[in-house]
């Protein structure tokens, strides 16, 4: 509540009736509020014990923001006042009158004239009633002519009805008011600017200044307009790697194409000032009508880097950081607001003040064709990569791709590959474009190829395979082979060495068998096991071509885990030489048939469930983002939309094998309901939020029976296999009265509240206890404050015995936990 100031001496007073009325309203005489009460004076009425006061929505300050006030009249000589702004109702209208003198309406003037005359009603009919008299005043000894006569029971109650008369015409009042001056806004003014000069002599813009910064024209007749200034740095940027003649002052927001506003600018930091700046500016002043100051200075000029790393001179000449700074105007309540003059900084937050560092450009921004400016030396050593490109351009080599040299993971293969490790060390390459790569005097590339490899660990020799992707030596040629012959003379040392310890243990241990014949069944044994991998990789290879790659990789990896298992069962089996090949396979052939029929039914609903997603994705590009016009609504669109997909996307999932059986239209046809609400939420959150009829129903709660029962349940998908549960005792939202202070919604905040509102809608499915959860959340958002903050926060609370919905919730009351506006 905003601090009460002293009412205006002029019009303070407790003998109004002694002074002659002025447009309908008595005018009082000079004596403060608080002055010694006037004697007392007898009456034979009973006095009525109700206090004569209304409360009252309505902007006395002029900032275009509602306050709640309260309509009182002094029962000592009728004088109707405002609180908490302690001023008179005579002096308030005096202003109304002078703010819309140049912008009077008819509606208006009748409005000032009605409450005038039924000011001057309450006034003279029932409390600025006088008599003669014939007495002496006990308080200053001296005879008088008249006194006041006190208002009967009956004049009071009239009285009551006719403050709350006065009161319904304020609030009308206020709402004609604010409708008119809404549109009264100054023109945009530059109030200051300057531009940066290049060593070439390229001029760009330094700093600009918009003060005010509102929907109207610039005073100074520059349009908002497409870049049209040439530069000899752009021109020399663009040979390489794409750059963008950047707006500081957004054209949407009257700022010109020339260089004085122009400042070649990454792609990616294009798209941040998009998503912030420009958002947050063009929301308040070409979304909400707002007036602004806007700031920008760029700063920093040739500490940029860029994509080449300091080796592209004339990306260094750019500036690294732009500070940007939006600030709300207010329009000086005296004033009409249409000249540049009538505004002043509003006492709130910034709507976005922050310094952006600029962006380095991505590989995808380069020309076709484009080097790295500075070539690399081979260091010797071993070279992996997974997604690497190398080519033979004599007498050089061009890499692209990320390149490990000498890690740590493969330091097991140096020796075998004939490297002395003590000489290496390692490094890597992130190699964004193709860089040109020399070789050192004396040094050669050897491919490897995938090849088994045995090496020495622990005096043991173990076996692999050379790492999948791109791999060769750094090393002079004729002594890497040197080395390789060496270490693969003592692998074969080791080996033999292992082999001698290993009879000589035996031998040592057991004695000499004697030679026993095999059996028929030992020999099938044998047989059967030699064959049963052929024949198994036979029988996988009959159904691997009915699946896609994906699930083609799963079938066969698990056939895998199945042969090992299988192997390691019939080894162990006495009786396997008994058995015949087809007895033996049977089993095994049902087993890898059930597999595949298994996921091949997974794979046709994850194809269906991906016809359903591009079918969405189609239809949302050619039906629902081309209605909203401002990025910043496609964006907020598109962040609900993303939410409400995710839910029907995992639903889908869940249902697998009973997916297919549904028709497309009517699973499609509930995303669409949801879509649609979606759309309705996003084109009605631009509108003023509250409307007069609306205000009353906060208020006084009359209509939200009727809207609770004719509210759409939202869409129900039939046949769920999700377990809905009971319901829980959760109240529908009860009216309140007016808080005594609504304040205003941070951005954050109201973020918070709309993405809670995309992810009910997701997985709510008919539920009434989201239902009316969601009824809630639309309740905050539009008189946000504690109390409406607390109810949202119950009901989730409860909401969290819903089966399916838990872990949501969690997550939920987290994030609704952590908002600002609970601790005001």
């Amino acid at each position: 509540m905003k601090a009460a100031s002293s009412p205006d001496t002029l019009t303070s007073s407790h003998a109004a009736a002694n002074q002659a009325a002025t447009n309908g309203i008595a005018i009082p005489a000079v004596a403060n509020r608080g002055a010694a009460p006037q004697e007392e004076i007898p009456t034979a009425e009973v006095p009525f014990n109700g206090e004569l006061t209304e409360p009252l929505l309505i902007d006395m300050d002029g900032d275009g923001e509602d306050e709640l006030h309260t309509l009182i009249m002094d029962t000592a000589d009728g004088q109707l006042w405002l609180h908490s702004d302690k001023e008179t109702l005579e002096l308030f209208l005096r202003r109304k009158r002078s703010k819309h003198a140049r912008h009077m309406t008819p509606d208006i003037a009748k409005l000032l004239n009605d409450i005038e005359v039924l000011a001057k009603k309450v006034h003279v009919n029932t409390y600025g009633t006088t008599k003669a008299a014939n007495r002496i005043s006990k308080k200053t000894g001296l005879p008088k002519k008249s006194q006041h006569v006190a208002a009967t029971k009956a004049e009071r109650i009239m009285a009551v009805g006719q403050l709350r008369e006065i009161a319904g015409l304020l609030k009308q009042l206020n709402a004609k008011s604010a409708d008119v001056m809404k549109k009264v806004r100054p023109p945009s003014h530059k109030e200051k600017s300057s531009v940066h000069t290049t060593t070439d002599g390229d001029t760009f813009c330094k700093e600009v200044v918009m003060h005010p910064l509102s929907l109207l024209p610039r005073d100074d007749g520059v349009m908002g307009s497409a870049p049209t200034g040439e530069s000899k740095l752009f021109t020399a940027l663009n040979k390489k790697i794409t750059y963008i003649r950047g707006h500081m002052l957004n054209d949407h927001l009257h700022g010109p194409g020339t260089n004085d506003n122009l400042v070649p600018i990454s792609t990616p930091f294009n798209s941040l000032m998009k998503t912030t700046v420009e958002a947050k500016t063009k929301e308040a002043v070409n979304a909400n009508n707002k007036v602004v100051r806007f700031e920008v200075e760029t700063l920093e000029w040739g500490a940029y880097k860029g994509f080449f790393k300091g080796t592209f001179l004339e990306e260094n000449k750019l500036p690294a950081k732009f500070r940007f700074l939006v600030q709300q105007l207010e329009r000086d309540p005296t004033k009409d607001g249409s000249e540049t003059g009538h505004w002043k900084l509003a006492a709130k937050s910034p709507i976005f003040s922050e310094t952006l560092v600029h962006t380095i450009p991505t590989s995808k921004e380069t020309k076709s064709g484009t080097m790295a400016l500075v070539p690399e030396t081979f260091i010797p050593g071993y070279y992996f990569s997974a997604t690497g490109t190398l080519k033979e351009v004599p007498p050089d080599y061009h890499l692209s791709g990320k390149y490990f040299i000498n890690g740590s993971r493969f330091d097991y293969l140096f020796e075998p590959f004939g490297l002395n490790k003590s000489t290496l060390f390692s490094k890597e390459y992130d190699l964004e474009i193709t860089t040109a790569f020399k070789m050192p005097a004396g040094y050669e590339l050897i491919p490897i190829p995938q090849k088994p490899i045995a090496f020495i660990h622990n005096n043991n020799i173990h076996s692999t395979t050379t790492p999948e992707g791109q791999s060769f030596l750094i090393a002079k040629k004729t002594e890497q082979a040197a080395n390789e012959a060496a270490y693969a003379v003592k692998v074969e040392e080791v080996r033999k060495a292992k082999e001698d310890e290993k009879l000589a243990l035996e031998k040592k241990k057991t004695p000499k068998p004697e030679y026993k014949v095999k059996t028929l069944a030992e020999l099938k044994k044998e047989r059967w096991l030699r064959e049963l991998g052929p024949a198994f990789k036979r029988e996988v290879e009959k159904y691997t071509l009915e699946l896609n790659p994906e699930f083609g990789k799963r079938f066969e990896d698990k056939q895998g885990e199945i042969l090992i298992k299988t192997q390691e069962e019939w080894e162990k089996d006495p009786q396997l030489g008994e058995k015949t090949m087809d007895i033996l396979m049977a089993p095994l052939k049902t087993q890898i048939a059930r597999d595949k029929e298994e996921l091949l039914k997974e794979q046709t609903t994850s194809d269906f469930v991906q016809g359903l997603l591009n079918e969405l994705n189609a239809t949302i590009n050619s039906r629902y983002l081309p209605v909203l016009k401002e990025d910043w609504k496609k964006e907020k669109f598109n962040r609900e939309a993303g939410a409400i997909i995710e839910g029907y996307k995992k639903y889908w999932r869940d249902l697998k094998g009973t997916l297919i059986t549904r028709k497309r239209e009517e699973l499609l046809a509930s995303v669409y309901k949801k879509l649609d609400m979606a759309l309705d939420h996003v084109q009605r959150s631009i509108q003023k939020r509250k409307s007069e009829t609306d205000l009353k129903t906060e208020e006084t709660g009359e209509g939200k029976d009727k809207k609770a029962k004719t509210a759409d349940p939202g869409p129900f998908i039939p046949n769920t296999t999700a377990t809905i549960s009971p319901q829980p005792d959760i109240p529908r939202f009860q009216p309140q009265s007016p808080p005594v202070s609504a304040p205003s919604l941070s951005g954050a905040d109201r973020e918070k509240a709309e993405e809670l509102l995309g992810l009910i809608a997701s997985v709510s499915h008919g539920e009434q206890a989201l239902e009316i959860l969601t009824e809630n959340i639309h309740r905050f958002l539009t008189v946000p404050n504690a109390q409406s903050w607390e109810n949202v926060y119950r009901i989730l609370e409860k909401c969290k015995s819903i089966k399916g919905v838990e872990p949501y919730l969690m997550d939920w009351a987290g994030k609704w936990e952590s908002m600002s506006i609970r601790s005001t």
